[in-house]
């Protein structure tokens, strides 16, 4: 009998290993059956955060156990941070509260510290759906379809708030290239800042350039807006002739100022769960999303809509975010005082 013990000891401990993952599976799937999953949206549905997260949103559910029905909430204000403080201080913890975070979410603190109530390293990402790509457009109407015009006429740029990557980006062009611009904060999301434009109260935003292409087809088509200039390290493939705002900064310093605005670009859009949910629901959470990127019906969606882009997993985006904390401390006070505030 002696020696038999250890040997049924193997095979228990064996059978708590195999048993285990199928026990959390089980468990993951009887929390999310016949439950309902609320999705954050920290900008209007009339932009690329609402077209993206509607799309998850349709998606997701189907590929988490248990199949939970996903519903969306707009919590617009402060440039992201608004959604961003409650989602990380105030929402269960329980793997029922998903959000599309801003894709400046780590960018916003360290240049705001004392303005935000989370920490973007401790938060679970899930996955991306697509990078992220912004562009200056002005109105047509204002003349302005270059930055030597722009540096004659002012251009009165809509922005969402302080913390937001296009008040960031503007205030940058405004200080090294000479460019008139005048930032103006307040509205909530693409949707009323396109509107804005439209109706002369202002004549530009920085947005997302498939924002652009998805939504407003027609501004393209009818040349009723002018791209000035485009952010993030390299080009886009179909906007070869419009400058970078990397190189249109005029030293090593300012460049490099250019790329912290740019490290949102690889976050993009995509989804997050709050710190302190269950390990084995944010495995099923991450397995989900990256599931549903592949789902055919997804992509069907997403090519008849226009956007989409390369994917990334939750461990990778996880990697950018924290990119974002490596940056000098003397660097981010310069980039502060360009901006206006202090922290």
């Amino acid at each position: 009998m002696k020696r038999i013990a250890p040997i049924f000891a193997g095979v228990s401990a064996l059978a708590a290993v195999t048993v285990a993952p199928m026990a959390s599976a089980s468990s993951v799937a009887d929390f999310y059956k016949d439950r309902t999953v609320t999705l954050i949206i920290p900008f209007s549905a009339g932009g690329m955060y609402g077209i993206n997260g509607r799309i998850m949103s349709r998606y997701i559910g189907r590929h988490i156990p248990g199949k939970p029905s996903v519903v969306v909430q707009h919590m617009t204000g402060q440039g992201g941070t608004k959604a961003a403080n409650y989602f990380y201080n105030a929402a269960a913890r329980d793997g029922a509260i998903i959000a599309e975070l801003s894709k400046d979410v780590a960018v916003a603190q360290v240049l705001r510290p004392k303005r935000v109530k989370y920490d973007a390293r401790k938060i679970n990402f899930l996955g991306r759906m697509q990078p992220y790509a912004a562009v200056l457009m002005v109105w047509g109407k204002l003349g302005v379809n270059s930055i030597e015009d722009a540096r004659k006429t002012q251009v009165i740029v809509a922005n969402s708030g302080k913390s937001s990557h296009s008040y960031m980006e503007a205030a940058l062009l405004r200080h090294f290239t000479g460019m008139k611009l005048k930032l103006v904060t307040g509205y909530r999301g693409a949707a009323g800042m396109y509107k804005a434009m439209e109706s002369g109260e202002t004549h530009a935003r920085i947005g997302a350039w498939n924002s652009l292409k998805a939504a407003k087809p027609d501004w393209l088509r009818d040349k009723k807006v002018s791209v000035v200039v485009q952010t993030g390290l390299t080009k886009q493939p179909d906007l070869p002739n419009v400058p970078l705002m990397l190189d249109l900064m005029p030293n090593a310093e300012a460049r490099k100022m250019a790329e912290v605005m740019s490290l949102g670009g690889p976050v993009g859009w995509g989804l997050s769960a709050p710190p302190g949910v269950p390990q084995a629901r944010v495995a099923a959470l991450r397995a989900a999303f990256d599931k549903m990127v592949v789902d055919p019906d997804f992509l069907a969606e997403i090519k008849k809509r226009g956007v989409g882009g390369k994917t990334a997993t939750g461990a990778e985006v996880q990697g950018y975010i924290n990119q974002t904390f490596d940056v000098p401390a003397d660097l981010i006070k310069k980039m502060q005082k360009i901006a206006g505030f202090k922290s």
